[in-house]
């Protein structure tokens, strides 16, 4: 066989290998396109993905909103390095990139091994330091320590107050700035909500913003103090109410800063903190310099999932695969589904939940084969294998890894942060595409159900903030002579343990 050639373009970088081209984009450094007898396979660039369509229990927790930094985290994450080639060898050649993702310090390394028999994708996923991250971020969780009270502001339902120095559900504030995105750095003069869980229902948590509560007086303030009185019964809860101002003045606000909250009414008042317990709002000369509050932060939440999700052309009718079935399966969610070898098509691989979530997911896939109905002309490719692949120096990876299909976008089973205005509400709404969607993940937590009105999944099946990954895997085009629909299950398993 030829040594594989990479030649240079003004977007891109390319190589041949034999019928197969591959190329990394200079913008992104996302894999844009992967052709095979000169057939394009990928609809859309093989991308980074830490989200999951919402399901009812991941509403019922408010995960919609607090892991919403990672909804779009993937597809907008930056490139910071690459692609440059790596090796080059008479087998393949390999280019590596580094992506930025989101603002807390995540990194994920990639490597694009192209060869004659596919592209080995390996992956590192570096999460935000444990120490939690270097700014503060809008959509994230602080804790507002007042220095005057010695205390953490604490909400307990609809009442507001500072009764200890804890870091605890109850002291967890999310701050939400307005016209940011979720992730992105709150900064000096940011209008800003300050949002609580006040409750919950047999549906959902309840949130409210913590806003001055006009003509209702502060009560058991020390004497000398006069204000009003702060409660949690703002709605909408990420109406912004107040306004960030660092001590230091113009940045971003950073664990530590000193910080003032400023009502956004022109009333001028902040937020204060007495020592007797009592949360409230006044003036600077009301409060007795007790509105200077220390803004502490905890590192980003989790996301939900660390994987890819790439798109095909149109075409792919069918699925096998060797790892859990034959319905879906999950971390918290497999008892039922035994390993072993399956098949059916795409359309069936989507399980129809009356409101369109999270569905068809395969635990612990060693590979998944997406056959196309017919593969055109002589020579095309007949399917995809998706496989998950051994580090190239011995190293040892996930030798299984979570994989779904469907003939319908991730986005068309995703819902927005109110449930209610999800586009498409019922199941029998969806309309199949043409293109086939598929996932490779290394990680999803788990799918929860020990309530459905504020519990998360258990611990051991959530992803922790600071857990990292390495996985790698293969996608193989092949033809139909290369796994014979009447052999198709012991070939495609040999085809996928090729080096």
């Amino acid at each position: 066989l030829p040594e594989p050639t990479v030649s240079e373009e003004a977007s891109s970088v390319c190589v041949v290998a034999g019928q197969l081209l591959a190329k990394v984009s200079r913008e992104s450094g996302l894999l844009t396109a992967l052709t095979f007898a000169g057939e394009e396979l990928l609809a859309a660039p093989l991308e980074p993905n830490f989200w999951r369509p919402v399901t009812d229990n991941d509403y019922g927790a408010n995960l919609q909103k607090d892991m919403a930094c990672w909804r779009h985290a993937g597809r907008e994450a930056k490139l910071s390095r690459g692609p440059h080639i790596a090796t080059q060898g008479p087998h393949s050649v390999t280019m590596e990139v580094d992506l930025a993702v989101g603002m807390g310090g995540a990194k994920l390394s990639l490597s694009y091994e192209v060869s004659h028999s596919g592209v080995r994708v390996a992956a590192k996923w570096q999460p935000p330091g444990s120490a939690g991250p270097t700014i503060a971020l809008s959509g994230g969780v602080g804790y507002l320590f007042s220095k005057a009270a010695n205390r953490h502001i604490d909400v307990e339902g609809k009442i507001v107050r500072a009764r200890w120095k804890d870091q605890g559900d109850w002291q967890r504030i999310t701050i939400t700035a307005a016209g940011k995105a979720p992730g992105q750095p709150l900064c000096h003069g940011d209008s800003i909500a300050l949002q609580a869980v006040t409750g919950k229902t047999e549906a959902e948590l309840l949130v409210h913003g913590l806003v001055p509560v006009q003509d209702q007086p502060a009560q058991e303030l020390p004497a000398g103090m006069t204000g009003l009185a702060v409660e949690a019964v703002g709605t909408p809860a990420d109406k912004p109410a107040w306004k960030i101002v660092r001590s230091a003045g113009d940045g971003e606000v950073k664990p530590g800063d000193e910080v003032t909250f400023e009502a956004l009414d022109s009333s001028g008042l902040q937020l204060c903190a007495a020592d007797s317990g009592r949360a409230f709002a006044a003036t600077p000369e009301q409060g007795g310099g007790h509105s200077v509050f220390c803004i502490e932060v905890k590192g980003q939440s989790a996301p939900a999932r660390v994987g890819f999700k790439g798109t095909l052309i149109a075409g792919f009718e069918d699925v096998e695969w060797f790892g859990r079935g034959p319905h879906e399966s999950y971390l918290d969610r497999y008892a039922s589904a035994r390993v072993g070898y399956f098949k059916g098509s795409i359309l069936d691989q989507t399980f129809m939940y009356v409101r369109p979530q999270e569905n068809g997911n395969k635990l612990d896939t060693r590979w998944m084969a997406l056959r196309r109905a017919s593969s055109g002309s002589s020579g095309h490719a007949a399917g995809l294998l998706i496989g998950a692949a051994a580090s190239a120096d011995g190293a040892k990876l996930k030798s299984s890894l979570g994989m779904q299909c469907h003939r319908y976008s991730l986005e068309d089973f995703d819902g927005p942060e109110d449930k209610l205005k999800q586009r498409f509400k019922h199941a029998g709404e969806l309309v199949p595409r043409a293109e086939t969607e598929f996932c490779v993940d290394a990680a999803q937590m788990g799918v929860g159900g020990i309530d459905s009105w504020g519990n998360k999944p258990l611990p051991q099946h959530m992803i922790a903030p600071d857990q990292s990954f390495d996985w790698a895997f293969w996608l193989r085009p092949f033809q139909e002579e290369d796994a014979p629909i009447e052999c198709s299950g012991l070939a495609l398993s040999a085809l996928a343990r090729a080096p």
